[in-house]
Parts: structure tokens; C-alpha cells; sequence
């Protein structure tokens, strides 16, 4: 646990890991040679220093795990050639980028396709690879790689006939916080986890958003050492792209100040996710039990319920907004619907005061 004053310290993976739950993959020492394993270490580590040349490289070394090499060297070049133009940025989104190519193109390239760009990348030939070239793939993960492909396709063809991009409408937004019951609820099944492990999952993950009030990603890296004493309460000093030091809400200070007891050093999870999960919330609670009508947790709500807490208690909207390390006002405005109405004479008393 951190003393109050104490800087906090740079978001660095070397800073932030314990011997207990240390990256053991072979390659987290150095960089390696990109494949379709989007777990590949160094190449998915998308930070803001990665330029542009690190992306060419990223490209030019892929080599999916998924063909054999004579199906691989039948398109890598022309594969290769369609990924540096459409110019990633970053080397993640670079292999990405091989991923879904390779595939798709070996699997136009079995359908009869010469290696043409017109041909390959037409609407009709895209649809026919998600309708039936990639039934390994989840409904969801399907619509993503559709979206890609239909992307690619209008940036890279002249004479393919896509449709113009269609901006959607965006639909009505809603933060829905929880209620006081389904809080209760949600408490309940977390403390009646039949493992030691789930039960921390559980918890640490309640505190972290209904008594810290922490933006979804913000929740896997947060460490014992982040928590820290100051004015007489259990604070957690958040790192970060967002710095910030919040005061814990009970009953969550008491669950997050027993993890620091037993398991100094890790983080307030108890689950390192890797670079490349992209359902650590889903792996995070696979293993948990949750009976029939137990609430859906969902990051942001947790976030929405903190913050309507603090706004039932009459904390100031300033402070509260520095706190939260809002950008902009909208959150309340959301959240106004939910507050209870005051006593009309109460409120004018408020209103009148010197």
C-alpha cells in the first residue's frame, strides 16, 4: 500500500508485475516474429511510441499459423502488398490487418480467384467468404471481419462496385445505473462464490467500479501498490492516462484493503489479462456461478452507479467531475433522470441561501 504524498509511479508492465504473475511467455523478453497468433507479444503492444515503420515491419515478417508454407508463399506477396497500402499505423493493428487478409484471400485463391484486387475484393466475394469460408468464427467475430473486409475493399479497389460507406445513425444513449437491488444482488452472488479465486474476481471487480468508480480499462491494471491512505480513508491512486487519486466507498474499502493483507503486490483482480484478450471481462468471470435473475455486470454501469451515488450525497459536480477525471458534463445529464426529487420547500431553502 502506497503512502499518501508518494508519486505515482510510470504505468510500466515492469513496474507493475510481481514475480506471481510475471509473463512467462517465451517471447515477452524481445520481439518476435509476428503470426497469426494474435498473442504474439511485442507486435500487439500498442503504445503510443509504435510509428509507422514498426508496422511495415510487423507486415513484412507475419506468417500465419493457420496455412501450411506452400499455401502461404502461393499469396504472401500479394497479401503483403495489399496490407502496406492500406497503411496501418501501429503494428496491432497491422497483424490484425495480415490476419484477416490471409485468410481471405487463401480462401478466395480455393475458390478459383487469380490474385487480382478487383476480383478478390468484391462485395459478392467477401459476402460468400463470410457466408461460408469462415465457419470457425463466432456470429460476432464474423460481423467484425466483415466490416474489415468491406472497408479494405473501398479503400484498395477502383472498379469493384462497393456501394458508398453509409455513416448509421447513432442511436439514443443511455447509462443505466444499478439499482440499490441489483447492487445488493450483485454483492450477494459475489460473496457466495464457491472459490476463493471467483470470489475475488468477483469482489475486486464490484469495488473497483461501485467503489472507485474506474473506466472499464482501468480496472485490470490497478495493484495493491496503488492503494494509499489519505485524510483518513482508503484511497486507490489511479495510473494512468488518467492520474488520480479516489477515495474507496464502503463496504468496497474493506474488500480491497483485505486483498492488500493477503496478496500484497498483485493486482486488485488477481488476474493478469494478456495483450491480445479481447473478452478479458468474459475470461476474467468464466468460472463464476450466477444464479437465474442475477444482474448482467457491465463495466460502464458499475462506473454510472458510483457516480450517481456520489451525486445522491450532494458531492459538487466540480469536484466530483475532477475526481472522475470527466472531459465533459454529459454523464450527469444522463444520470439526472435517476436522482430523487427533494422537498419543494427544501429546495428553496437552497436556493436562497447566503
Amino acid at each position: 500500500m502506497r503512502k499518501a504524498g508518494s508519486a505515482i509511479p510510470a504505468d510500466s508492465p515492469s513496474q507493475r508485475t510481481t514475480p506471481l504473475l510475471r509473463n512467462t511467455h517465451p517471447h515477452a523478453e524481445g520481439f518476435a516474429i509476428p503470426s497469426s497468433d494474435s498473442r504474439t507479444a511485442d507486435v500487439n503492444h500498442d503504445t503510443v511510441g509504435e510509428s509507422r515503420s514498426a508496422a511495415e515491419l510487423a507486415v513484412r515478417r507475419y506468417v500465419p499459423n493457420s496455412l501450411r508454407p506452400d499455401q502461404w508463399a502461393a499469396i504472401s506477396e500479394f497479401t503483403v502488398d495489399i496490407a502496406l497500402r492500406l497503411g496501418a499505423s501501429h503494428p496491432k493493428r497491422a497483424i490484425e490487418s495480415m490476419r484477416t487478409l490471409s485468410q481471405f484471400i487463401h480462401w478466395a485463391r480455393t475458390q478459383g480467384l487469380p490474385l487480382d484486387v478487383e476480383l478478390i475484393f468484391d462485395p459478392d466475394t467477401v459476402e460468400g467468404y463470410i457466408a461460408g469460408g469462415c465457419p470457425h468464427l463466432a456470429a460476432s467475430s464474423r460481423a467484425t471481419r466483415r466490416a474489415y473486409l468491406r472497408s479494405y475493399g473501398r479503400q484498395i479497389t477502383t472498379t469493384a462496385p462497393w456501394p458508398p460507406s453509409i455513416r448509421p445513425l447513432r442511436q439514443d444513449y443511455a447509462v443505466v445505473p444499478y439499482s440499490d437491488a441489483e447492487v445488493a444482488r450483485l454483492l450477494e452472488v459475489a460473496a457466495s462464490q464457491r472459490t476463493t479465486t471467483q470470489r475475488r474476481h468477483l469482489q475486486a471487480l464490484l469495488a473497483l467500479g461501485l467503489g472507485a468508480g474506474l473506466f472499464p480499462k482501468e480496472s485490470w491494471s490497478v495493484t495493491t501498490d496503488d492503494l494509499m491512505e489519505k485524510h483518513g480513508f482508503l484511497c486507490l491512486a489511479v495510473p494512468g492516462d488518467r492520474p488520480r487519486v479516489v477515495p474507496i466507498l464502503p463496504p468496497h474499502a474493506d474488500t480491497l484493503r483485505a486483498i492488500c493483507r493477503d496478496d500484497p503486490g498483485s493486482t486488485l483482480l488477481g488476474y493478469v489479462a494478456p495483450e491480445w484478450d479481447r473478452s478479458r471481462l468474459s475470461n476474467l468471470l468464466g468460472k463464476s456461478e450466477f444464479p437465474p435473475g442475477t444482474p448482467v455486470i457491465k463495466l460502464h454501469r458499475l462506473r454510472a452507479t458510483w457516480f450517481l451515488h456520489h451525486m445522491r450525497n450532494l458531492v459538487p459536480v466540480n469536484e466530483l467531475s475532477k475526481v472522475a477525471r470527466l472531459s465533459t458534463a454529459k454523464t450527469f445529464g444522463h444520470l439526472m433522470r435517476y436522482l430523487p426529487d427533494l422537498p419543494e420547500a427544501e429546495v428553496f431553502a437552497q436556493m436562497t441561501r447566503r
